[in-house]
This record gives C-alpha cells, structure tokens and sequence, in this order.
C-alpha cells in the first residue's frame, strides 16, 4: 500500500511556476529523474525496512505563450519501474501525459497569481504489472500558483508557492498538493533552489493498493547554470523526510531547459 501511494502521487511535471511566457514566446524542458527507496514510514511514521523499488521518469515539457497572459502546457512522459521481492516486477512504457493552461490572474510589480489546470491521461494501458499502480487512472489538476521576486542579502532572488486539488478517478483517493520554491541567484550564471514537495491524500481509496490514507513531504536541493542566454541545466538531489504510510524514497533530478 506504501508503494502504492508514493507512485499514486507522484510529482508532477516541471514546469516555469506562477510566471506565464510572452506571446510568442516558449520552451521545452527535458527532465529526468532516478529514484530508489528500499524503507517505508508506517502509519505512525515509524520507518521499516520495505519492498524495494527503483524509478525512472523521463519527461518533455512544452510550454508555449498564446498570449502575455496564456501558456499552454503539453507534457509526454517516459517511466520505468522495477520491484524487488517478493513477486518482482517491472514496467517500462508511457507514463502520464499532461496538457493543460496557465492564466496569469494578477500582476503587480514583481509579484504574480496564476491559475493552471492540467489533465493528465495514463499511457500504461492495459498493463498487469504491479509496477504500473499509481499511474492507470486519469487525473484533473487544479492549481493556484503565486510568484514574487526580491532581493535577499544583495542577491536576486524568487519564492514560488503552489497549492492544488489533484482530482484521481478510479480506486486512488483524491490529494492535496502544496509546493514551494525559493531561488537565489549567487552568482552571474549560477543559481540555487530549495524546494518542498508535499502531498495529503484526502481519505482512503478502494482496492486493494488503496485502502489507506497516506501524505508525505519531500525537500530537493537543486543547482542550475546558465548555460547560455536560451539554456540552462539543473542538477539536484530529493529525499523524503517525513512521511505517513509511504516510502522514504531518494533521488537525482536532471534537468535542461532550453526557451525560444
């Protein structure tokens, strides 16, 4: 049921928070991250050693300005999943593929609210594989996203905070997503982020993977260079700290995005 919950929620796509693109204008980023957990928080956040599993997603984001105050967002995504024992499995195929808006609602100096709504459809189809649970239901979205830049110690610097309703038809339950950014420029083509990763479902699900309720909250430590004026690369390391009923997974995150 832990495993089931960690791939049932699972983060979603990358994405350029609260801020919308110029009319005109885009960008594709490319994500990859690797995952490997082999512990698992019980019910009361106790840790025990688990069922091991390793995860790869590999996703290409698009993000194009229909207008100042429009983006619209397509998001195809590989996965690969492999269980240890007992009953290993594995599966290797599409993952969600997400398309969706943002609507830029209010902007004022440096500071910006938006709305974002995403459908995401499973591309794992009829698979059997246990390694699948998590990503064979459709998902709706819901996102009210919040942007502002400043100066901290000299630096320039911006805080992200992101709060959704992830709607899930079938057996999982629906969730609650908060998730927040701060980004500090420390020098001209370097830049560090500290981001937060949270999820609470919202009661328990049916069937047998999701009979229980479950939340968790990751941090991620990132670094990224400019590498020129259109690319930048990102390197980062995630964990989960604390957790009910769920892996305590840990991560690499690459990243590279390129605007045009």
């Amino acid at each position: 049921m832990a495993f089931a919950a960690a791939l049932a929620g699972a983060p979603a796509m990358a994405h350029a928070g609260a801020w919308t693109l110029e009319s005109g204008a885009g960008q594709v980023i490319l994500q990859g991250s690797a995952a490997h957990s082999d512990r698992e928080f019980g019910p009361s956040s106790t840790l025990y050693d688990s069922r091991p599993y390793d995860k790869v997603e590999v996703t290409l984001v698009f993000e194009y300005g229909a207008t100042d105050w429009l983006t619209l967002i397509v998001a195809p995504q590989f996965l690969a999943v492999d269980l240890g024992a007992p009953g290993p499995a594995s599966y290797a195929g599409p993952g969600y593929t997400d398309a969706g808006a943002r609507v830029r609602l209010l902007a004022a100096g440096d500071a910006v609210v938006s709305a974002q709504v995403v459908g995401r459809f499973p591309g794992t189809g009829s698979s059997q594989s246990a390694a699948a649970v998590g990503y064979e239901d459709a998902e709706l979205d819901l996102r009210l996203l919040a942007g502002c830049a400043f100066t901290l110690f000299g630096k320039a610097a911006f805080l992200d905070l992101q709060a959704a309703q992830r709607l899930r038809f079938g057996d999982p339950p629906d969730e609650f997503h908060f998730d927040a950014t701060l980004g500090v420029r420390v020098a001209e083509r370097w830049q560090v982020l500290l981001q937060s990763f949270n999820v609470v479902s919202e009661g328990a699900g049916e069937g047998p993977y999701f009979g229980v309720s479950y939340e968790y909250y990751k941090a991620q430590l990132a670094a990224a260079y400019d590498w020129s004026a259109a690319l930048t690369v990102q390197l980062a390391v995630v964990g989960t700290w604390f957790a009910r009923n769920a892996p305590q997974e840990n991560g690499v995150v690459l990243s590279a995005q390129y605007r045009f």
